[in-house]
């Protein structure tokens, strides 16, 4: 019998990539994701004029061979490239970027590193640390002499699928069915330096999370808020969504939340040829 009990969505995970007015919007999806994740928010931003990168991470998107032979840097070296790629629309406009999970981790390192150029930050059910059994457990196994980027199928399988409340999206997500271990253990390496970053960081944030979130404490977007060196920090929790906030019962309000937020510190711009789309 398979360790997996549930089966890939065929919900589109292709990328976003839109022309459109000076305002510019990277969004971020996380581990072992897909755009699909972060699309309700691309495209929205897209309808209403914003330039919109929504990139698939290194490694993802396809199996858990591919996910597993990848590790942090080069999931954010992937995420400069669609920013670069965002900026040749905007100029030097600063940018927003928006991420989902481990996309918010990206999120926060790229702020870290770029400040003169982000506006604006959304991060959504970051994980800062995890829960400590869950960090024992796979920093165990991380010091055994084995390479696990060999092993793609030793990996931490989701037993009940993704981490969602609407069981219409829940069943097209199309993420991959478990985390290879190796990928895990570099997300914990890509946590330490994200925490370590965090009162470095100043770009106003909007911070949500889902008060029913079963994959990332709550704990963690609380240390989050009380890290961030900006002077400008919003929270959102919600009451009733699980982990992909994004995907779940309460979606309306988190793409109406980052509207309003983004609105308030990129401005309005009517200028350009908005929401025109590109191949990606």
């Amino acid at each position: 019998m398979s360790m997996f009990r549930f089966q890939t969505g065929s919900g589109n995970k292709a990328p976003i990539s839109t022309i459109g007015d000076g305002r510019g919007a990277l969004c971020l999806h996380g581990m072992t994701g897909t755009p699909f994740e972060v699309r309700t928010v691309g495209e929205g931003l897209a309808g209403i004029g914003y330039s919109v990168e929504v990139p698939v991470l290194a490694g993802h998107g396809g199996t858990l061979r591919d996910l597993a032979s990848t590790q942090w840097p080069d999931w954010l070296a992937s995420a400069e490239r669609a920013m670069d790629q965002l900026r040749g629309h905007v100029g030097d406009r600063p940018i927003a970027i928006v991420g989902f999970s481990m996309g918010g981790l990206l999120a926060l390192r790229l702020a870290r590193l770029y400040p003169e150029r982000i506006a604006a930050l959304v991060i959504m059910a970051a994980p800062l640390r995890m829960r400590p059994f869950q960090t024992r457990g796979v920093r165990a196994l991380g010091r055994l002499p084995v390479d696990f980027k060999a092993y793609p199928f030793v990996c931490i399988p989701k037993l009940k699928g993704s981490d969602v409340s609407d069981p219409e999206m829940r069943d097209a997500n199309p993420s991959l069915r478990a985390f290879p271990l190796s990928a895990v253990t570099s997300l914990f390496d890509l946590m330490d330096q994200v925490r370590a970053d965090l009162p470095n960081i100043h770009a106003p944030t909007l911070v949500i999370h889902g008060r029913q979130d079963h994959t990332v404490p709550m704990e963690d977007s609380l240390e989050l808020t009380g890290s961030l060196g900006s002077e400008v920090i919003e929270r959102l929790w919600l009451e009733r969504s699980f982990h992909i906030v994004t995907l779940d019962v309460e979606r309306s309000a988190v793409t109406s939340a980052i509207t309003s937020f983004l609105a308030r510190h990129l401005g309005a711009d009517g200028a350009g040829e908005a929401g025109k789309m590109r191949p990606p």
